[in-house]
């Protein structure tokens, strides 16, 4: 293969520095065997631990300063330019000029940013079609954290001319491209990656990542992402796909915006549901018209309701709750095959629980009470309606329920639960109190508070009237308890009891007395 020396002037350079043909920087390395380092740069948190993959499209050998260079193309690549010299324009190519011709071609780019980023994203993939022979760098180099940004980098890297391709990439407004041409001709080349990937921010309402709510209630589910930019591909792909938890029952009720537009549901859009995971499919709709599209704001609001299988209580390492999730799944290379993934958004959904312990006292003794009846009211002190969940275990009805009922019983042990309630207000209304015991008068307040971090959704604590579940009492207990109904005191004892049986048989003797006074006076007369 014929080697290509290609001596640049200064004035040429400069224009080629922009648009990253010519070796950057200055460096001692001329030897074959010289390295770089190459870093690419996002501030993108979705960059976080994707893949980066290199191909080298030329070896390169730059003199001391760096200034210019002697290219080689690599030979997996020469079928590249020989398959597409027709549509590149190239015309003479043999295999035995097909380094030099190759050089030229792209050389001749230097000063045209779009067809530069044409090509970028043409050789990329390619390179990316495992019949076509062309091995990346290996390893990849994966994106990790580093301070405020995220940074993939390639150690030891030998000096040459890159096709660079990110995994799961997205495409930029301006370049429309992922695909990136690189020169390492220095001991170190850092490039930022301009691409915005797509992604999902699931809430519950407008901003919330985590929420209280009751069985049998909706909870309202908000996704956002924006329309990519799609110049770069023939077909895209671009579905929404949503898990919802075991808890939750999707109630299929999707709308989608784009912009301040409402979109038409089966022509605009598809909603597909497999068990508990809904996928909205917008593939076609950003694809098409996408230059007036791309960067839009997308909004997918939907609800579902909370079942009877919700997740109860404090969340632990083997059950996190009612967690739910969504991701958007995209294009990021030349074949249907070639899918990405964003990082899921997830939020939170937290129900809660309380044990009514009805008592009553003996001295200091405490005593379980059955027999007693209650009712369970809402923060507007309206009535409840319930389903029975299990012995003495009770939940709020939902509206396909049957069997509801408004009043439950204490049984031998005192208590009942009652199960999936929202943080809030309730009362407990006393409807009936065993013989023997005075009924509550008035309704018992019980106050359930939740602390959920705003920016993850993660539950930080929670408490039923003041009193947070422990290892030992994993289920707040509410107790009321009943006094006896004893009798009412009498005033007065035996003498006043003798003094009236006495005050009666004097009134008795007046009145016997005074009748046979009158008999003897008529007598008389």
């Amino acid at each position: 293969m014929k080697s290509l020396i290609r001596k640049v002037a200064a004035g040429v350079l400069a224009a080629a520095t922009m648009l990253g043909i010519a070796g950057l920087g200055a460096t001692t390395a001329s030897a074959e065997d010289a390295t770089g380092t190459l870093t690419v740069t996002s501030s993108d948190a979705a960059f976080n631990g994707k893949k980066v993959n290199a191909y080298q499209m030329f070896s390169a050998s730059p003199d001391a300063a760096g200034q210019n260079a002697t290219y080689t193309l690599a030979s997996p690549w020469d079928n590249f330019f020989k398959t597409n010299a027709d549509e590149l324009g190239i015309t003479g190519v043999t295999d035995a000029n097909v380094s030099e011709k190759a050089y030229d071609y792209v050389y001749s780019l230097n000063q045209q940013d779009m067809k530069l980023a044409e090509f970028a994203t043409k050789a990329s993939n390619w390179a990316k079609k495992a019949g076509n022979n062309v091995s990346a760098v290996n390893p990849a180099a994966t994106a990790k954290a580093s301070g405020s940004q995220y940074v993939a980098t390639f150690a030891n890297l030998p000096l040459g001319y890159y096709v660079v391709s990110p995994e799961a990439g997205s495409t930029s407004n301006k370049r429309h491209t992922d695909a990136m041409l690189v020169n390492v001709t220095a001991t170190t080349k850092n490039i930022n990656l301009k691409s915005e990937y797509p992604t999902v921010d699931k809430t519950i309402d407008a901003d919330k990542k985590g929420d209280s709510a009751q069985i049998g209630s909706k909870v309202n589910f908000q996704l956002k992402s924006k329309v990519p930019d799609t110049s770069e591909y023939t077909n895209y792909v671009f579905k929404i796909v949503d898990t919802l938890s075991a808890g939750l029952d999707f109630n299929n009720d999707v709308t989608v915006k784009v912009g301040d537009a409402t979109l038409t549901a089966t022509t605009d859009y598809s909603v597909t549901t497999k068990g508990k995971t809904v996928t909205i499919d917008l593939s076609n709709y950003v694809k098409t018209d996408n230059a007036s599209k791309a960067g839009k704001g997308i909004l997918v609001t939907y609800s579902a309701t909370l079942n009877e299988n919700a997740f109860v209580g404090t969340p632990d390492q083997n059950n996190p709750g009612n967690l739910n999730s969504a991701k958007v799944q995209y294009s990021n290379g030349p074949s249907e095959e070639n899918i990405g993934e964003s990082t899921p958004s997830e939020t939170h959904s937290y129900t809660f629980n309380f044990n009514l312990k009805k008592i009553y006292k003996e001295g200091d003794t405490e005593n379980a009470l059955a027999g007693a009846k209650f009712q369970l009211l809402d923060s507007d002190k309206t009535v409840i309606s319930l389903v029975k969940k299990s012995d003495n275990v009770y939940r709020p009805a939902k509206t396909s329920d049957t069997d509801e009922v408004t009043e439950v019983e204490t049984p031998a042990t005192g208590i009942i639960e009652f199960t999936g309630l929202k943080a809030g207000t309730y009362y407990l209304k006393e409807t009936f109190a065993p013989k023997g015991y005075n009924k509550l008068s008035d309704p018992v307040k019980v106050t359930i508070n939740a602390t959920i971090n705003k920016t993850t959704g993660a539950l930080e604590s929670w408490t039923v009237n003041g009193s947070a579940p422990t290892a030992d009492v994993t289920v707040p207990v509410v107790k009321i308890e009943n006094k006896k109904g004893a009798l009412l005191p009498d005033t007065g004892g035996m003498g006043t009891v003798l003094f009236t049986v006495f005050g009666v048989l004097i009134v008795a003797l007046g009145a016997g007395w005074y009748v046979k006074s009158n008999r003897k006076s008529r007598h008389a007369a």
